[in-house]
């Protein structure tokens, strides 16, 4: 049986996350972490995909982004990022198989709240997690200090 195609619409905001696979660590290091942001821009243009805010973690990550006119370019964005994701991290760890679990998560984001809300929360995860005492001191996420939203995109939203 195939799954359900998803229905994103058009210039909206999107809670974006996924885990490893049994939970493991899949962005390990500095260099996997890096070679995941890198694929995230990578593909961004070609598919019409604006990333708002990105929280990398070792064993899942965070993005809200925002789609363009095509929104169903957010499904072809997540495959080709997380695809090649897979596809180097195995030949680099000389492993096999699914490296997440399962397809990608994607939370409507409607309102001005909810995107602040989301935004607060994936900026505190590594303080939630005990990484780091304040959310501007870990490494791997886009948004530092006071920045918790990227305020150019709610404007023009």
């Amino acid at each position: 049986m195939s799954r359900s195609l998803r229905n994103f619409k058009a210039n909206s905001f999107y809670h974006i996350y996924n885990r490893g696979n049994n939970k493991e660590p899949i962005l390990k290091n500095s260099d996997d972490k890096k070679l995941f942001v890198s694929l995230l821009y990578k593909f961004k243009k070609s598919c019409e995909i604006d990333i708002v805010i990105y929280c990398i973690m070792n064993n899942h990550f965070h993005l809200i982004v925002r789609t363009g006119n095509n929104p169903s370019t957010l499904s072809k964005f997540m495959q080709k990022v997380t695809t090649s994701f897979a596809v180097l991290i195995n030949r680099k760890y000389q492993r096999v198989g699914h490296i997440f679990q399962g397809r990608f998560n994607a939370n409507y984001l409607p309102y001005k709240k909810d995107l602040k809300r989301t935004t607060v929360y994936i900026t505190r995860n590594p303080v939630q997690d005990g990484i780091v005492r304040k959310a501007e001191d870990y490494k791997w996420t886009s948004r530092k200090g006071g920045q918790t939203w990227d305020r150019p995109f709610i404007r023009s939203w």
